[in-house]
């Protein structure tokens, strides 16, 4: 028999599969039956990890705040320059989106902005974190010449807003469009837009135009 799964890994499997079923049917689609079905074990099964969907909801969150927040800090704080951070980060997070349509689901869901307030209060929180993250990124630019002599706040939310404004398109219209492809061409603008006239170009890339 294989060894038996540890309660990390299982509770990460029904993150997942909770996050697929989101993919599929929206926030109000979730259902234990369904997260079982997707994570191959037993409704008594989750309920040995979860007490419930609020609960699950609430490690999705987690999950969101790990995956992108968590990442776009250990980016930062790491080697590279501005916009190497800011280029990694960007394309990390829009990769994610693509590779999981239940994330824009789920953040824009009415069980987020209307249901659980406490859960809604925890992401906004860590959004915050998000934009104060890329802001010292940005504010870094700007004073090794980089970066034109920009807001650092509102360049970072303007960098958020592309990404949730395109992940909320390819959402609704149920993925018409390459949301990498979409990304890319947005970066590459973007750049354009805010780096220093004496600064180096970092390489772009020339995705196929959209049909």
């Amino acid at each position: 028999m294989p060894p038996k799964k540890s309660t990390h890994i299982r509770r990460e499997e029904i993150v997942q599969a909770a996050l697929q079923v989101i993919g599929e049917k929206g926030v109000h689609g979730l259902t234990i039956t369904e997260i079982a079905g997707r994570a191959g074990m037993s409704d008594a099964n989750i309920y040995r990890h979860f007490k419930g969907k609020q609960e699950i909801l609430e490690a999705l969150g987690g999950f969101i705040s790990e995956a992108v927040m968590g990442k776009a800090a250990g980016i930062a704080a790491g080697e590279g320059s501005a916009l190497e951070k800011l280029s990694v980060i960007f394309r990390s997070h829009a990769a994610l989106i693509a590779a999981n349509p239940g994330l824009p689901r789920f953040i824009f869901s009415e069980e987020i902005h209307l249901g659980d307030r406490q859960l809604a209060k925890t992401i906004a929180g860590k959004m915050a974190g998000y934009i104060e993250t890329l802001s010292n990124i940005i504010n870094a630019g700007i004073k090794n010449g980089e970066l034109r002599s920009l807001s650092p706040r509102e360049t970072a939310i303007t960098l958020l807003g592309m990404i949730q404004f395109t992940a909320l398109r390819w959402s609704i219209t149920h993925g018409a469009f390459s949301l990498d492809a979409e990304a890319e061409r947005l970066w590459n603008n973007f750049l354009r837009l805010i780096q220093a006239p004496s600064c180096p170009a970092l390489t772009e890339t020339n995705p196929m135009e959209p049909v």
